[in-house]
């Protein structure tokens, strides 16, 4: 008889997130910083202020573990407070351990070190952020186009560049320039590469093509970023994938806008063009492939019909989320693209931003009722006293269905005659 072929043969482990602080062998880091976490939420400014300094300290010291610990502690401060005065003091200090960072051979060091620079404008806004894109801009882009550096380091070097560029950058040349480099990496080989390319260009081009009134750069984009654009739609990565219809529905919502202000051989290259791009997404809105599994499929043709919807049918794009049970609405392909990103970059304390921080609480449109302590505590315990009410409700509703399920097996059970 022939052997059976062992059908639960071993894969190997998917490659470790080098953002992720809970991966294998580096355990002892991932518990020191859960165990932070729980100490943050109860520090005051004053005890915050000691805290940041010792970690300054540890992120200057020459074991990479110490500095890798440091590093990640004061990510997590800076996601999860707003403290812009308090960093600002300490700005030399930190400009120090971002340079040594990006020019460290450690891949872990160099990515949080880019994390570190972008939050830093996330906090300090456009008040000191011009000063770090122009300190930083150069080193970025020689590591984002350097193909011997790992590519992780890579993808976050463009992901930092284009968030300083985005906050801290009002010439429009410069912008276009940022833009190309990306631009020239949207077929990379490497995903963590093609991925921060054209979700970089995407942010930046919601600036350039929502601002600008000159339709030359718009036929730029439409008949040289276009192309390349669908040609990334083939790739396997499903987020390079998803950047780039979206990046395609922003140069189709420009060139909308531009409809009647175009020469006749542009249009006839525009329409032709927005006749492929249409094709591309519909069929993307439809088809998946085998390799990807039902939540990825579920996942693309959601995010492409919402392409398809903008481009073809001219449907604004919208987003919404709740804080303190106000819910706030984003209009736009472009304002929804630049809360993805500051989402990304901010995580789990966007909730906190959006409160505390002016950049983002300006850019979205968002003010916050402001509360006395006592209504505060009285809206909570309202809404706690609402709830065990309905759940009340809800118990007695399935327990009388219960009983009723119950009875009516017990009488079949009678009527049936052996």
């Amino acid at each position: 008889m022939p052997r059976r072929k062992n059908r639960n043969k071993t894969r190997a482990p998917p490659p470790p997130d080098i953002d992720s602080p809970s991966r294998g062998g580096d355990s002892e880091t991932a518990s020191v910083v859960s165990d932070f976490s729980e100490i943050l939420s109860s520090a005051n400014e004053a005890s915050l202020e000691d805290m940041i300094k010792d970690l300054l300290d540890d992120m200057q010291e020459k074991r990479t573990s110490t500095r890798l610990k440091a590093l990640k502690k004061v990510l997590k401060i800076l996601q999860t407070k707003f403290l812009p005065e308090v960093f600002d003091s300490r700005l030399m200090t930190l400009q120090s351990c971002i340079t040594n960072g990006l020019r460290s051979k450690d891949t872990k060091e160099a990515v949080l070190s880019c994390q570190l620079l972008g939050l830093l404008c996330v906090t300090f806004g456009q008040e000191n952020t011009p000063s770090l894109f122009s300190a930083y801009r150069k080193s970025l882009e020689t590591i984002g186009s350097d193909r011997s550096k790992n590519s992780v380091v890579r993808g976050s070097a463009l992901r930092a560049l284009a968030m300083i560029a985005f906050l801290g950058c009002d010439d429009p040349q410069s912008l276009e320039q940022i833009m190309d480099l990306n631009q020239s990496m949207f077929k990379a080989k490497e995903s963590a590469v093609s991925e921060a390319a054209t979700s970089s260009w995407g942010l930046l081009a919601s600036i350039i093509l929502r601002s600008t009134k000159q339709h030359s750069l718009v036929s730029k984009y439409i008949e040289k970023t276009a192309p390349l654009l669908l040609g990334t739609l083939d790739c396997k990565d499903a987020e390079t994938k998803q950047n780039a219809g979206r990046a395609l529905a922003l140069i189709s919502e420009s060139c909308a806008r531009l409809e009647g202000n175009l020469e006749e051989k542009e249009a006839e290259v525009m329409g032709a063009m927005m006749d492929d791009i249409i094709e591309k997404l519909q069929a993307l809105a439809t088809v998946s492939t085998k390799s990807q599994n039902r939540k990825e499929k579920a996942r693309q043709r959601a995010s492409f019909r919402e392409f398809l919807a903008s481009v073809r049918d001219g449907e604004e794009a919208r987003e919404s989320f709740t804080i303190d049970s106000n819910e706030v609405e984003i209009e736009g392909l472009a304002r929804c693209v630049q809360f993805g990103e500051l989402r990304r970059w901010i995580g789990v304390g966007f909730q906190a931003h959006i409160r505390d921080n002016p950049l983002i609480s300006d850019m979205f449109g968002f003010v916050l009722e402001s509360l006395s302590q006592g209504e505060a505590r009285e809206a909570r315990e309202d809404k706690i006293y609402f709830s065990k009410i309905h759940s009340r409700a809800k118990k007695e509703k399935y327990q009388k269905m219960r009983n009723k399920k119950t009875q009516a097996l017990v009488r079949t059970d009678e009527d049936v005659e052996y």
